[in-house]
Order: C-alpha cells, then structure tokens, then sequence
C-alpha cells in the first residue's frame, strides 16, 4: 500500500490515525511537529502527509508550504480547529496546497476514504 507521514502534536491523535491507517496496510511514520516532520519527509520518501494545523515549532501550514516547495506530495490537512481562531485555518490550509481536508473529530472509514482518494494510482 502507501506510505504515510502523520504529523500531529497530540499523541493520541498519532495513535489513532496509526491504527486506521495500518488497518487499512498503510505504513506509518509518526512526527510531533513540522520540523521534526520535515527530516522524516527528507530522510523517508513518503506518498502521503496528514497533518494537523496547530503545532508547536513549525505549524501545518509552514510544513504544508514547505512541502509544495519540495516536490508533488499528497497532503491532507486535519484540525479540530483553535477556540481563538475558528476553523478558517483548514480552508487556508487548502489555498496554500494541501489537496484536502478533514475536521475533528473524523471516523475511520471518512479518514480511509480521504487517503483512498487522495492516493489512488
């Protein structure tokens, strides 16, 4: 199947998303952050990148910028939104490059299809 890259800060959302993915024979690597994110993007050919909008150190869509920058990499952008700023940022997360997106909380089977979709050959 795929390889993919989850980037989230919130070890719980990493488990999940581990699941589902390999649940459906995905690979997984996992990064806390955008920068942390980013060497696994370089060091690991990745067909795929979920990311969460709000991180510490480098945000998803510095990290979503950055991906664009290096190559054609499929990105699906995730938020539960921020209390402060509403849930604007994943439509902003869409005009800077990512190819999708989906609000938290989200099923199983709405993440499978999203990432069936997004890397279909």
């Amino acid at each position: 199947m795929k390889r993919i890259l989850v980037i989230d800060d919130d070890e719980t959302i990493r488990s999940v998303l581990r699941l589902y993915l390999e649940g459906a024979g995905h690979t997984v690597l996992e990064a806390t952050d955008g920068k942390a994110g980013m060497r696994l993007f370089y060091a690991h050919p990745v067909d795929m990148v979920i990311l969460d909008i709000f991180m510490p150190e480098k945000d998803g869509i510095e990290t979503i910028q950055e991906i664009r920058e290096a190559g054609n990499c499929k990105v699906l952008a995730i938020s539960g939104g921020s209390p402060t700023m509403g849930m604007d940022f994943l439509h902003h997360a869409k005009a800077f490059g990512a190819n999708d997106i989906l609000v938290k909380p989200f099923s199983e089977g709405e993440l499978v299809d999203a990432v069936g979709r997004l890397t279909a050959d």
